[in-house]
């Protein structure tokens, strides 16, 4: 009566409380232990996978990141809970090695060694299966297959987006995900994809908050190698930091002081613990550029690795990364890009309007809302109000993950080889009479600090 698979799903009304559980078939009900969990993970599709399990699984995650650790242990958590008791949704996305697939395969091996069905199956392989049951001589018929994947009692699809992207395909996947969605059937899915790459007929139904649990994990911190426009000073950014930032200069007015040295805190204080976003804007030259080089030069200090790009150079990169003769691929270093532990883009909003580069842009600055990676921008007060992308405002607007911090003060430019004397004009000094950076940062900021 099952085909093999041990289960039968009663033919009842939809309306009906049992409608879409499953019974066991009379086959299974007699056979011993070895045979029933023998046919249950043959059933599953597991393979080499059962030995993923919960007792073998970094619950920590992979990412050196403490926030992406403690999200990870969220995920084992509730992937234990679902193993024991399985009950809605769980949808996990991020990079590929993160772990996505150990969680998804720890969670059927549990619920196989408790007595319970769980098809595994990799959306790929699923496909395949799905269109070798046309032929006549399959040992499964395309109609049983497919009513015994919709109808599974727990199931789990890894490595969605994975699959060549046909209207066909998307279509069966569609059937089988709307089909549980409406019976609220336990599922498991993963996929490398960003939320706004999945199909939205799929995307709703995959993020609903009634049903599914959402969780974006991280893979192990790769050596982030951009290669910086020539034209990028380097140096120069080396040598912006806050030690050497001025706030307190002369002729500004009290608001404009206070929005310096308010500037000035907020930079000091994401460099100490950098998290969520930090957006910087005022007219140019303020200092803007300066407080992200030196939030840059502090965790460089602490031995981690920042990304910094103004933004212009920025798009720059990834056409030059397009060029296929350029050495990585344009996905290796978007994604790069896109999962930074701690990404700075200067002067967002003086790019130019061009659809591709509204695109690669959002896409980068969307994924690093989605999973709340620390980012830095900053923007002069011109082209933020001529920025008429209205997705990267949204989020850039958005106060629940990014702070907004105005400098209304007016141009403000450090020469290092000069002595500040009055605001706007500095006067230059022979090696001999120059200060020591002790001695500049004692006559700025007093003896006592």
């Amino acid at each position: 009566m099952c085909h093999g698979g041990g289960f039968v799903r009663r033919d009842l009304p939809l309306d009906h409380p049992e409608f879409g559980k499953v019974v066991p078939c009379e086959c299974a009900q007699s056979e011993s232990e070895e045979t029933r969990v023998h046919r249950l993970r043959r059933y599953s599709s597991l393979g080499p996978l059962t030995r993923l399990a919960f007792a073998n699984l970094i619950e920590h995650g992979r990412s050196t990141n403490p926030r992406d650790r403690d999200l990870f242990r969220g995920l084992t958590a509730d992937a234990r809970a679902f193993a024991e008791s399985p009950e809605g949704w769980l949808l996990v996305h991020g990079p590929s090695g993160a772990g996505k697939t150990h969680v998804a395969a720890a969670i059927a091996n549990r619920c196989i060694e408790r007595g319970q069905a769980a098809l595994f199956v990799v959306v790929p392989d699923l496909l395949d299966h799905l269109r070798s049951s046309y032929n006549p001589t399959s040992e499964m018929a395309y109609d049983v297959l497919l009513e015994q994947v919709k109808a599974a009692p727990v199931l789990i699809l890894d490595d969605l987006g994975t699959q060549n992207a046909t209207s066909w395909a998307q279509e069966k996947l569609f059937q089988i995900l709307n089909h549980r969605y409406n019976a609220q059937l336990p599922t498991i899915v993963t996929t490398n994809l960003g939320l706004e790459r999945i199909e939205e007929r799929l995307r709703t139904r995959l993020t609903d908050p009634a049903i599914s649990r959402v969780y974006y994990v991280e893979a192990a911190a790769r050596a982030v190698d951009v290669s910086l426009p020539d034209s990028f000073d380097l140096e120069r950014m080396r040598e912006m930091t806050f030690e050497n930032f001025d706030v307190a200069v002369a002729h500004l007015k009290p608001d404009e002081h206070w929005s310096l040295e308010g500037a000035y805190r907020a930079a000091m204080a994401f460099a100490e613990t950098p998290e969520n976003w930090l957006l910087l804007f005022g007219p140019n030259g303020c200092g803007k550029t300066h407080l992200a080089a030196a939030i840059a030069n502090r965790c460089r200090m602490r031995g981690e690795r920042p990304v910094f790009f103004v933004v212009a150079d920025l798009l720059d990169y990834l056409r030059h990364l397009m060029d296929q003769t350029s050495g990585p691929s344009f996905l290796d270093g978007f994604n790069q890009l896109r999962n930074a532990p701690l990404l700075i883009l200067d002067d967002i909003g003086a790019q130019s309007d061009v659809g591709w580069v509204r695109d690669r842009l959002f896409q980068l600055i969307n994924h690093r809302y989605a999973a709340r990676l620390p980012t830095v921008f900053t923007a002069s007060t011109s082209a933020l109000e001529r920025l008429v992308e209205e997705r990267v405002l949204a989020r850039l607007n958005d106060p629940g993950i990014c702070v907004e911090v105005p400098i209304t003060a007016p141009a403000y430019r450090v020469d290092m080889t000069a002595r500040p004397s009055a605001y706007g004009r500095t006067t230059q000094q022979t090696p001999a009479k120059r200060e020591t950076r002790p001695q500049q940062d004692k006559r700025r900021y007093g003896g006592g600090r």
